[in-house]
């Protein structure tokens, strides 16, 4: 069923940049209160003044969300100033580009901490503001269900070299996102899945905690994060399940379960051609 946006309260977590600001931008246009969350006070500032200009209520919520206290604080904070939550979008992501034998256990912990345990503890803290917005929506006929929509990855059904610990957080989000899809489906409350493939950049060695990977990433096929936050709200509004972002999403959430060894000879393939091009590496 279709559900409108307008007026409800949307919280976006990791909206100072990439597919989580331009998800709240696309938020915007459909008029709902939004919520944008993110570490970087400045960049979500920005992010509000040009939402506000353009007409949409918006407010910023700095916070480190793979915190508890900041969590806790900042769910109290938005149902102050908005009177609760209707959907909780976690776009909040980080990545390690580079191979898992010269990893550490502090960098899988960080990657996992922000992919899984921070989204999964955010629709924790939300829950009980979700389940509210639902029984609403029954009370007053609207047919209005909240929603958690998780941004997961291609990473989250297909493992890739050279990003093992994003794979592996990615997989696990994936997977608990569809475990509670059956449990709050008695609440009338959607749990929506996005796999965008890869997005393009300005900067990919700023935004991974490592970038020493020996495969090529193919920026040339990357989806941009305009057309992934559009896809994002598409599902929000139609409530798609699972949506796929970009061909190599596609490959890897439909066409690996029909063709399963030939997306891993790609994959493969990927990881002897970088050893062709730069040999001792």
């Amino acid at each position: 069923m279709a559900q409108d946006l307008a007026g409800r309260v949307v919280v976006v977590t990791g909206a100072s940049r990439g597919i989580g600001r331009r998800t709240a931008q696309r938020l915007g246009t459909h008029r709902a209160r939004l919520a944008v969350v993110a570490r970087s006070a400045d960049a979500l500032n920005t992010l509000v003044a040009e939402l506000r200009a353009a007409g949409v209520e918006c407010e910023a919520f700095p916070a480190d969300v793979t915190d508890p206290a900041a969590r806790a604080k900042l769910v109290a904070d938005v149902v102050r100033r908005f009177g609760g939550i209707d959907v909780l979008v976690n776009s909040a992501g980080t990545a390690s580009f580079a191979e898992f034998t010269d990893s550490t256990p502090e960098i899988l912990r960080a990657v996992t901490e922000v992919n899984f345990f921070a989204s999964v503890e955010m629709i924790r803290a939300t829950q009980p503001e979700l389940l509210r917005s639902s029984l609403n929506g029954r009370k007053d006929g609207s047919g209005w269900r909240a929603a958690v929509l998780n941004v997961a990855s291609t990473c989250g059904r297909i493992g890739v070299p050279s990003l093992s610990e994003h794979c592996g957080s990615k997989h696990a989000i994936t997977g608990f996102s569809e475990a509670i899809r059956l449990e709050f489906a008695q609440f009338d409350i959607d749990v929506l899945l996005v796999h965008p493939s890869l997005v393009t950049t300005d900067d990919p060695a700023k935004h991974y905690i490592r970038h020493a990977g020996k495969v090529d990433l193919d920026f040339a096929g990357a989806v941009s994060p305009e057309y992934a936050g559009e896809r994002v709200v598409e599902a929000l509004l139609s409530r798609r399940r699972e949506t796929a972002v970009g061909r190599d999403a596609w490959w890897a959430c439909f066409g690996k379960r029909a063709w399963p060894r030939y997306v891993r000879w790609l994959m493969r393939r990927k990881v002897r051609k970088f050893a062709q091009r730069h040999p001792g590496e």
